[in-house]
């Protein structure tokens, strides 16, 4: 019987292992197609992950420098149907909102170093999944200042 018991455990081991495995590997396929959304912005190197679980908005803090432009791109699995999502600032004044801009990124031009708040949430409160939130960057072209 304690046999029977330690296979049991062991399958189950195993199969919780494969599920996280294979929910990495997705995972990684969807920050892949984001960095290539970036396009003609150069990634700034970080990519910031977050598993949206029943319709419970999940946060990401981004930091950004005066002087640059900046463009903020999101993907998800698209198992999770429609994502909203919303960039708000220290005050938490809103300063984007996907649902009337339907992009699936946001690009602006920096006045100040600031970190800036991004709330993901999906529509669909039954689902869940992987979201990536990358960042690319571009130094303004400017006529006045010539490029050495």
């Amino acid at each position: 019987m304690k046999v029977f018991n330690k296979t049991k455990r062991v399958i189950a081991l195993f199969i919780l292992t494969i599920s996280v495995l294979s929910a990495s590997a997705q995972c990684k396929n969807v920050a892949k197609e984001a960095i290539r959304k970036l396009a003609p912005y150069t990634h700034t190197g970080g990519v910031s992950t977050t598993t949206l679980v029943l319709g419970e908005p999940s946060q990401v803090h981004l930091s950004f420098y005066k002087g640059l432009n900046y463009k903020i791109q999101v993907s998800t699995e698209s198992q999770l149907g429609t994502v909203n999502f919303r960039i708000v600032d220290e005050d938490n004044v809103e300063i984007y909102n996907s649902k009337t801009g339907k992009s699936d990124s946001f690009e602006f031009y920096s006045n100040s170093s600031q970190e800036l708040v991004l709330e993901i949430v999906s529509d669909d409160k039954a689902k869940q999944g992987c979201a990536v939130v990358v960042v690319g960057m571009q130094v303004p072209k400017s006529n006045s200042i010539r490029n050495l």
